[in-house]
Formats: structure tokens, C-alpha cells, sequence
């Protein structure tokens, strides 16, 4: 181990996160995202954060997957993950839900989202990722409620293939 290396060891705490503690990840843009058995380090001295996502683009899918399905409308930040996931500007992406470029702006600042643009959301989604049809009918079929469970968290895993697993539950 070199000299730089010592001291970074020193400074750092090299840790895995568990069920019990997980990782809240924010790179996502999502504030509600927490990972199992990735491991991360905690500066001492800032207790800042950071961690070695493996799969990255994966795990961001599996998010995606999770937050197509989901009862609850989808929020602001939902709505910028996924259009974000897609790579589109949002002046771009307003033009295919079929809102002006303001409103698009105010849905993903935190407006009320209404069912018909949550839906042409998910829907626009499914089909520029080219997901399979399968998903675009699961979509189109799920009953979404009004309200939001602004508790509802984001757990992400790697099973025993290393493929992430994703599922919601109440915080």
C-alpha cells in the first residue's frame, strides 16, 4: 500500500450496507432509493459518502421497472428519473406528453400530476426504451391511485446472479 493510499485508509471507513442499514443512494435523483450489499465508504472527518454501484445501468432499469408499476402516481422526480433514463431534454419529452414546456416544467418542480399525463408518461417510457409489450399492456392495465405514499422506499439488491432486484415498501 502506498503513502497516499495509508492515509486515505486512515480518513475512510469501508463499509457494507446491509437490510438492516442500507446505502441511501441519491445518484438516481430519487430521494427515496436505498441499496443492500454494496459497499461504500464514510469520509471521517465530512461524512460524506460514496459507493462502487456495480451494474449501474441495470440497477437504474430496475428502478425504472419499479416506478412503471407503481400505484401511487408518479412525482415530479419520478417523472425526471424516467425522461432522464431516456435521455431526452425536457422540452422534447413535454412535446410528446402533449404539454407546453412550462407545464412540463411545473409537473416535474412538483404540480399536481393528473392520471392522463402520469399514464402518457409511463406509457411514453415503455415504448422509447422499446421495452417488451408485455409492459406497455401491465402499464396501460394498472389503476393507479390518487394518492402518493411519499413514505414508500425504493430497496434495491443484487441477487445471486448479480442481477437487481428492486421492490417498494412502506419507510
Amino acid at each position: 500500500m502506498s503513502a497516499t493510499e495509508q492515509v486515505l485508509a486512515q480518513q475512510v471507513d469501508v463499509r457494507m450496507s446491509t437490510e438492516r442499514k442500507p446505502y441511501h443512494y441519491v445518484g438516481a435523483g430519487l430521494s427515496n432509493v436505498y441499496l443492500i450489499g454494496v459497499a461504500y465508504r464514510v469520509d471521517r472527518a465530512t461524512a460524506l459518502q460514496s459507493a462502487d454501484i456495480p451494474s449501474l445501468p441495470a440497477l437504474l432499469d430496475a428502478i425504472a421497472r419499479v416506478l412503471l408499476t407503481k400505484r401511487a402516481a408518479l412525482s415530479g422526480d419520478e417523472m425526471r428519473f424516467l425522461r432522464k433514463r431516456l435521455r431526452m431534454a425536457s422540452k422534447d419529452f413535454a412535446g410528446f406528453v402533449g404539454v407546453s414546456v412550462e407545464q412540463y416544467s411545473r409537473l416535474e418542480n412538483g404540480a399536481t400530476v393528473t392520471a392522463t399525463v402520469d399514464r402518457v408518461v409511463r406509457l411514453l417510457y415503455v415504448a422509447l426504451a422499446k421495452l417488451p409489450s408485455e409492459a406497455a399492456e401491465a402499464v396501460a392495465r394498472t389503476s393507479w391511485t390518487a394518492e402518493m405514499n411519499r413514505e414508500e422506499r425504493i430497496v434495491a439488491s443484487q441477487d445471486e446472479n448479480r442481477n437487481w432486484v428492486v421492490k417498494t415498501k412502506a419507510a
